[in-house]
């Protein structure tokens, strides 16, 4: 049987920054850079999509997690390492990335949008069982009320919830989408030589 250590586990401390870690691995002046390294340009993208227009749900991940850790006033270039690939196919792959995070951006405004108007039919439900409530609290049995009191409060709190944390997480989200869609998109081939937008 092993020999038990001495202390306790739970009180030690860590000594990790994720401040210094984003500038070790990810920062360079006052730029954001998250590398992205292809064995093949056909890797950046779902594998059912001969037409190459949807990033891999693998990369999207990966840079969104990046991404997160990044201030939000800083800008991020997304340095793509892979094999020798022309203009064209560069100019492409800047497209599909907009065109990725733009639509992400439309769902994340949809989303939000979705999130106000149940907040504020949650608000609108609360108060009127409120109103309901202290009007003919006198005439109704004490369950009743009880069980009203019960649905307006969960309305109200549901309302508060939608606004503070479902909400706030989206319009998060969002930030970081449109971080990345303003991303600069730059290729470093086998030569090591970066070719710039």
């Amino acid at each position: 049987m092993p020999a038990k250590r001495k202390g306790s586990r739970k009180n030690r401390r860590i000594k990790f920054s994720e401040s210094n870690y984003v500038d070790k691995y990810y920062m360079k002046g006052r730029k954001g850079i998250i590398p992205i390294k292809l064995e093949s340009i056909d890797d950046l993208y779902m594998k059912p999509d001969y037409i190459q227009k949807e990033l891999s749900e693998d990369i999207c991940i990966y840079i969104e997690k990046v991404a997160y850790m990044i201030p939000l006033n800083i800008d991020i270039i997304l340095e793509i390492h892979c094999p020798k690939i022309s203009e064209e196919v560069q100019d492409q792959i800047r497209k599909t990335f907009k065109h990725n995070y733009g639509m992400k951006i439309d769902e994340d405004d949809y989303n939000i949008g979705v999130g106000n108007k149940r907040s504020k039919l949650f608000a609108l439900v609360g108060i009127a069982l409120l109103i309901f409530n202290v009007i003919f609290e006198k005439y109704i049995f004490s369950v009743l009320s009880n069980f009203l009191n019960i649905i307006w409060w969960v309305a109200i709190w549901n309302m508060i919830e939608l606004q503070l944390i479902g909400n706030g997480e989206i319009k998060w989200k969002r930030s970081n989408h449109l971080q990345l869609y303003d991303a600069d998109v730059t290729f470093v081939f086998d030569n090591g030589k970066r070719q710039e937008k």
